[in-house]
C-alpha cells in the first residue's frame, strides 16, 4: 500500500506551528477513519494549465470531472472534445458544476499480460504447489467473496466458469450485464481466481468457491481509459465485491481513480493491482498499482526469479507467480479454451484470490489487515527484508491464512530467509529415521511438541505493551522446565533476534514488547535427545500512530501525538462540503499546537504513514 498522505498539496492558509511541552502520557487512541472523503484537484486551475498543446480531431481529449451525489458517492462524467476551445469550455463548466471534487484530463491504460506464444495444453499448474493453494483449501476456498475483475470483460459461457461468473458492468459502454469478453486477457485473470474446480475438467482455481463481478473497461485491443476505470471501480463497490482486481494500468495518475480507489476502501474493498510489465523500459511507475491503498503485485517466475518483464518500484507490495500461467480463455477466441500466458497481469489475480481466501476466513479484517496478512507471511525473496522488485516477498496462501488467524499453521517451509542468527533448528539429512538393525536395540521415538498461541490484538497503538502467550505442551502434558527462544524483529528489519527463555510449570512462557513500531514475534523450541524442534506460528503486530485533537484557545488546534513525532502531519478544513488541505506541520514534539485557523468551522489531522507506523485521520474538531 503506498502513502497518499505523503502527497500533500500547498497549504491555501498560512499555519503557525508551535511545538512545545514536554513527552505527555498516552493520548485516547483514535483510529483512521472509515468514512471516505475525496481529494480535490483541478478545481482552480486555468484550461491552459490541465490541457495539452494539441487538440484536434486526430488527437481528441477526454476531460473528465468527478463530482459528489447526494450520498456522497463520486460520479464520473467525461467529455470528448476535438478543439482547444471546446475542451476549454469542458474544463470550465466541470469546475463550475455543484459538488465538483475534479477536474483533469484522461489517461490511457492497458492490460499488463505478456502472451507467451504457446497454445499448449498444461497438465500441471505449477503456480498452485509454489503458492500450496490446495493446503489453503481445508481453511478457505473463498465462500461468499465476491471479485470484480476490472478487465476486458469474462467470458461467462466458458465451460469451467458457468456458474461463477455474476452479472456484470461494461463501463465503456455504460450498461449492465457484460457476459462476453473480446480480448481474452478479463476471462484468464478471472480463471485463475474462480473457475470451476473439482469437475475433472480444464484449471483449477485458486478460491474456487468465489464469484466473479466481471467488469468491462478494455476493449477487444486491450487498451481503455482510466476514467471508466474509476468508473468500474465505485460500480463494483456499490455491488457486493469483497476484492477487485486490476490487470492492467498506464503511466499517468488519474485523481479520479485515486478517489474511487479510496471510496471502495471506505467500504472494506480490497485493491489489487498489477506492477506493470516495463522492466526494459527502466520501470516507469505504473498505475492505479502505485496510488494509495492499492496492493501493488509484481510477477515470478517457477524458480521463485523476478519476471525478466516484472516492473520494479517503490509501490511493489508483494510478488506471485506470473510466467507461464495456464487459465481459461473465451470459447469464441480459440479452438483450445485454456490458454498460457505471462505477465504481471497473470500475478495479480494469484494476490487477489488468496485475498478473498483471507476475506472469507476471517470477515471482519479490514484492507490493511489483509494486505498485512500478505505481506508478513510472503516468503522473503531477493535481499533480505523488502525491496522493489519482490516487495515483501512471493506470497503464500497458507502462510497468508495462518497469519490473518493468529493460528499455529505453520509458516511457508522456504520463508526462513526471514530470520537470521539463530533460526528454529530442523532435523538435518543425516539424522533421518534409523532403520532397524540385526540387534534388539530399538530406535528412539522422538516427541513432537505443540504450540498453542495466544495473542493481545495484532493491532495496536504505539507505545503499547505487546504481551503474547505461548503454551508448549507435548504428548498432551505440559512441556515444564524446558529451554525455548523468544523471537522477535525489531520495526523496519525483517530478521529475527532470539532470547532464550525457559517454560514454567504449565509449559507457558510470555512475551512482552513495547510497540513502536511494526514488529513479528514467535517461539522456538529446540530439539532435545528426546524431541524434535518445532516454532509456533508467526504473529504480526502493526502498530498506529494516535492523536488527541481539541481547541482549547480561539483559533487554535491543539494535537498530541504518539507515534508521530518528526512526521509532517496535514491539516485539513471542512469547507463547501468536502474537507480541503490548508497546510502541514512538522511534529517535532508529542504536543503541537496550531494557531491561526477559522473560528466555528472543523477541522481535522492527517498523520501519513511510515514504514512501521500506520497513520490516522482524526475525528473533526469544531474551532473556538
Amino acid at each position: 500500500m503506498k502513502n497518499y498522505l505523503r502527497r500533500y498539496a500547498a497549504g491555501a492558509v498560512a499555519i503557525g506551528a508551535i511545538a512545545g511541552g514536554a513527552a505527555i502520557a498516552l493520548p485516547a487512541n483514535v483510529t483512521a477513519s472509515t468514512e471516505w472523503h475525496p481529494a480535490t484537484y483541478g478545481l482552480t486551475e486555468t484550461p491552459e494549465q490541465l490541457l495539452p498543446t494539441t487538440v484536434s480531431t486526430e488527437q481528441p481529449v477526454r476531460v473528465v470531472t468527478t463530482t459528489l451525489d447526494e450520498a456522497g458517492k463520486p460520479v464520473i462524467k467525461v467529455d470528448t472534445t476535438t478543439s482547444r476551445t471546446a475542451a476549454a469550455k469542458a474544463v470550465k463548466q466541470g469546475q463550475s458544476t455543484k459538488n465538483a471534487v475534479g477536474v483533469e484530463v484522461d489517461a490511457v491504460v492497458t492490460a499488463t499480460g505478456v502472451p507467451s506464444g504457446s497454445d499448449t495444453y498444461r497438465p500441471q499448474q505449477w503456480d498452485f504447489t509454489k503458492i500450496r493453494v490446495a493446503d489453503a483449501w481445508p481453511q478457505s476456498t473463498g465462500a461468499g467473496v465476491v471479485v470484480a475483475v476490472i478487465d476486458s470483460g469474462v467470458d461467462a459461457a466458458h465451460p469451467d466458469l458457468a456458474g461463477n461468473v455474476l452479472s456484470g458492468y461494461d463501463a465503456i459502454a455504460n450498461q449492465a450485464g457484460v457476459s462476453t469478453d473480446p480480448n481474452g486477457h478479463g476471462t484468464h485473470v478471472a480463471g485463475t481466481i474462480a473457475a470451476v474446480t473439482g469437475n475433472g475438467a480444464g484449471v483449477s482455481a485458486i478460491a474456487p468457491d468465489t464469484k466473479i463481478l466481471p467488469i468491462k473497461v478494455l476493449g477487444a485491443s486491450g487498451s481503455g481509459y482510466m476514467s471508466d476505470t474509476a468508473e468500474g471501480i465505485i460500480w463494483a463497490a456499490d455491488n457486493g465485491a469483497g476484492v477487485i482486481n486490476m490487470s492492467l494500468g498506464g503511466s499517468s495518475k488519474l485523481s479520479a481513480v485515486s478517489n474511487a480507489i479510496m471510496y471502495a476502501r471506505s467500504k472494506g474493498v480490497v485493491v489489487v493491482a498489477s506492477s506493470g510489465n516495463d522492466r526494459a523500459q527502466g520501470s516507469p511507475t505504473n498505475y492505479p498499482a502505485a496510488d494509495e491503498g492499492v496492493i501493488g503485485v509484481a510477477a515470478t517466475d517457477s524458480a521463485d526469479r523476478i519476471a525478466t518483464y516484472s516492473t520494479a518500484g517503490s509501490y511493489v507490495d508483494v510478488a506471485a507467480p506470473g510466467t507461464a500461467i495456464l487459465s481459461t480463455y473465451p470459447t469464441a477466441l480459440a479452438a483450445n479454451p485454456y490458454q498460457i500466458l505471462s505477465g504481471t497481469s497473470m500475478a495479480a489475480p494469484h494476490v487477489a484470490a488468496v485475498a478473498a481466501l483471507i476475506k472469507a476466513y476471517r470477515p471482519a479484517l479490514s484492507p490493511d489487515q489483509v494486505q498485512a496478512a500478505l505481506q508478513s507471511s510472503a516468503v522473503d525473496l531477493g535481499v533480505t527484508g523488502r525491496d522493489n522488485d519482490f516487495g515483501f516477498g512471493r506470497i503464500d496462501a497458507v502462510a497468508a491464512l495462518a497469519a490473518a488467524a493468529g493460528s499455529t499453521a505453520a509458516p511457508s517451509p522456504t520463508a526462513t530467509r526471514t530470520t537470521s542468527a539463530t533460526p528454529a533448528p530442523t532435523p538435518s539429512k543425516t539424522t533421518a529415521a534409523p532403520t532397524p538393525s540385526k540387534t534388539t536395540t530399538k530406535p528412539v521415538v522422538k516427541v513432537r511438541p505443540a504450540v498453542k498461541v495466544t495473542a493481545s490484538p495484532t493491532s495496536v497503538v504505539y507505545g503499547t505493551t505487546v504481551t503474547v502467550t505461548y503454551t508448549v505442551t507435548a504428548a498432551g502434558a505440559p512441556w515444564a522446565g524446558k529451554p525455548v527462544q523468544l523471537g522477535t524483529t525489531t520495526p523496519g528489519k525483517a530478521a529475527f533476534t532470539y532470547t532464550d527463555a525457559t517454560t514454567d510449570a504449565a509449559g507457558k512462557v510470555v512475551l512482552t514488547q513495547p510497540a513502536i513500531g511494526r514488529f513479528q514475534a514467535k517461539l522456538v523450541v529446540p530439539a532435545t535427545e528426546t524431541s524434535t524442534a518445532t516454532a509456533s506460528a508467526v504473529t504480526t503486530y502493526a502498530v498506529r500512530a494516535s492523536a488527541t485533537v481539541s481547541s482549547p484557545a480561539e483559533q487554535t488546534l491543539q494535537i498530541e501525538l504518539a507515534g508521530a513525532v518528526g512526521q509532517k502531519v496535514q491539516v485539513q478544513r471542512f469547507e463547501r462540503k468536502r474537507w480541503i488541505v490548508i497546510g502541514a506541520v512538522v511534529a517535532s514534539s508529542p504536543e503541537i499546537t496550531v494557531s491561526g485557523l477559522v473560528s466555528g468551522v472543523s477541522h481535522r489531522i492527517l498523520v501519513p504513514n511510515t514504514p512501521t507506523v500506520a497513520g490516522l485521520t482524526s475525528a473533526p474538531v469544531k474551532i473556538s
